[in-house]
């Protein structure tokens, strides 16, 4: 876009082109308010939440037919489509790839991803995670990362950036400049980083150093203080030394400058939003992400422009920036609902049969056992209802034990029958505001008593490795990374003795394996 289009936009409309709100299907009707946001102030596009596919696509068709200017279609995609779009394809957690390490499977992965995203109209995915995941405490990167390694998670996340983007959608690297050290959930409060300068630019931007590389087309910057890099300790979203240093400047980075959501607390505490959102501009993001109030936001942009609290020449070169990402990245597909095609399925299959780690032993002894369900996730279902099935189906006697909190206290060993194997299953996940990666106490209070006992025990996580750390007395201990029917299948085939563990755990336990 050259000055004489620029000049046929409104104020608000070259306003509009940075904002990219919410289109939240899980709303009753968001439509009619999201073509206002395109039919008033021409807002460059939105990410989206909840809907299934035609519903998607259909919705999407109709506001790329009221907008001037192409529109975003962005979401959250990190596990696939299904991870927010109903009927579509959800995979496990992205350490299931970092366990079985094959930059082909990741690219054929993310290929089939985008292929998805374009059958619902979407054109930008927020993946991949690229942050290296340091700090086994942290409460919101975890399993979302591949790896604790900085070098096998570039390797990942630009197969990751190459299979996406070959197919037509953009990517975006997230969450710069390395939110995996910390252990703080920032859609609650501000995290700060305490990683020195040396250790950033040997590790947390490894990841992104390799994405550049790969001509990724955005990158996601981090609700994250720095204060080794910006020592005046404000978020990076808010930055100019980690934006137009850091990123443009000293790595060279040409895509569009994202911020991350402004629902989230670390952000929403520093003030009102249109005073913290015109810092993010200053410091140089192209596109403001989710604002809460994106109608109000514009209208006080508008103000401040016209004031000269925000420079217009700053905001041509953000426009001028996505409109050239769109002009070589947006065109719209026809809707092709793939029926019959089983592939999306056997890559599921892949992934959850070669990412099962096993840390220890391997096979159940025993033809009778009682399963302990420790559910951390409070998802409020029987969560371990496909563990048990596939159980059954192999010939296991079992007594199916969920425990609360409660009982886990409660539990005395004696009890026990030494002539049943003892499984304990543990289920963790990563969610904003959640905080369910990490085993409560009397959970763990429970797991040492077990360890104790003379029967065969055997301990599997579902969700974050680093559960099994302190146990090493259990015979076997088994590692997936989500609660998703194929991965506890896959678990209770290693079991059996049907399927070979053949992941290798990503990141480092230290465990004790002479215990």
């Amino acid at each position: 876009m050259n000055n004489q289009d620029l000049a046929k936009l409104s104020t608000s409309e070259i306003i509009g082109q940075i904002v990219m709100p919410r289109l939240d299907f899980r709303d009753s009707d968001p439509l009619p308010h999201a073509k206002e946001l395109v039919q008033k102030f021409q807002v460059g596009g939105f990410i989206v939440f909840g809907g299934e596919r035609r519903q998607l696509k259909e919705a999407t068709e109709d506001l790329q037919r009221n907008s001037k200017i192409p529109l975003f279609f962005a979401c959250d995609a990190e596990r696939g489509v299904g991870q927010i779009v109903t009927g579509a394809t959800r995979f496990p957690f992205t350490m299931a790839l970092g366990a079985i390490g094959d930059e082909d499977l990741v690219y054929r992965q993310a290929g089939f991803i985008a292929e998805e995203m374009g059958e619902c109209g979407l054109n930008l995915v927020f993946a991949p995670v690229v942050d290296v995941n340091t700090n086994p405490e942290n409460p919101i990167i975890n399993v979302r990362s591949y790896s604790d390694d900085p070098f096998h998670v570039s390797r990942l996340g630009a197969a990751f950036i190459n299979g996406c983007q070959d197919e037509g959608v953009m990517a975006c690297a997230k969450h710069f400049p390395g939110h995996g050290g910390v252990e703080i959930d920032s859609h609650v409060t501000l995290p700060t980083s305490p990683q020195s300068r040396d250790e950033f630019w040997g590790c947390d931007l490894v990841p992104f150093k390799k994405a550049i590389e790969s001509h990724v087309a955005s990158i996601m910057i981090a609700h994250l203080a720095v204060p080794e890099i910006d020592s005046s300790g404000v978020p990076s979203t808010i930055s100019t030394e980690v934006i137009q240093r850091l990123l443009i400047r000293d790595l060279c980075f040409k895509g569009l400058v994202i911020t991350d959501s402004f629902h989230m607390g670390a952000i929403t505490e520093l003030g009102k939003e249109e005073d913290v959102v015109r810092c993010g501009i200053l410091a140089g993001s192209d596109i403001i992400l989710d604002p809460r109030q994106p109608v109000n936001l514009i209208e006080r942009l508008v103000e401040m422009v016209k004031s000269g609290e925000i420079p217009e020449p700053l905001l041509d070169r953000a426009v001028e920036n996505i409109i050239a990402a769109k002009r070589k990245w947006l065109k719209v597909k026809p809707y092709q609902e793939i029926v019959g095609n089983n592939y999306g399925e056997k890559l599921l299959t892949e992934i959850t049969q070669r990412s099962v780690c096993c840390l220890k032993g391997g096979k159940l002894h025993s033809k009778k056992a009682s399963v302990y369900i420790l559910d951390v996730t409070q998802v409020g279902e029987d969560i371990s209802k496909p563990f048990l099935k596939c159980l059954a189906e192999g010939g296991i006697d079992y007594e199916n034990k969920p425990l609360t909190l409660r009982d886990a206290e409660a539990f005395l060993p004696d009890k026990e029958n030494s002539d049943m194997a003892i499984i304990c299953l543990v289920y963790t996940s990563v969610a904003a505001w959640k905080g369910h990666t990490n085993l409560p106490e009397s959970f763990k209070g429970f797991l040492r008593r077990v360890a104790k006992l003379n029967s065969e025990k055997i301990l599997i996580s579902f969700g974050s490795p680093y559960v099994v750390r302190g146990f090493e007395n259990f015979d076997t201990i088994l590692c997936t990374f989500d609660s998703l029917d194929g991965c506890q299948q896959s678990v209770v085939e290693v079991l059996l003795g049907k399927l070979e563990a053949q992941g290798r755990l990503p990141v480092k336990l230290h465990l004790n394996n002479n215990a």
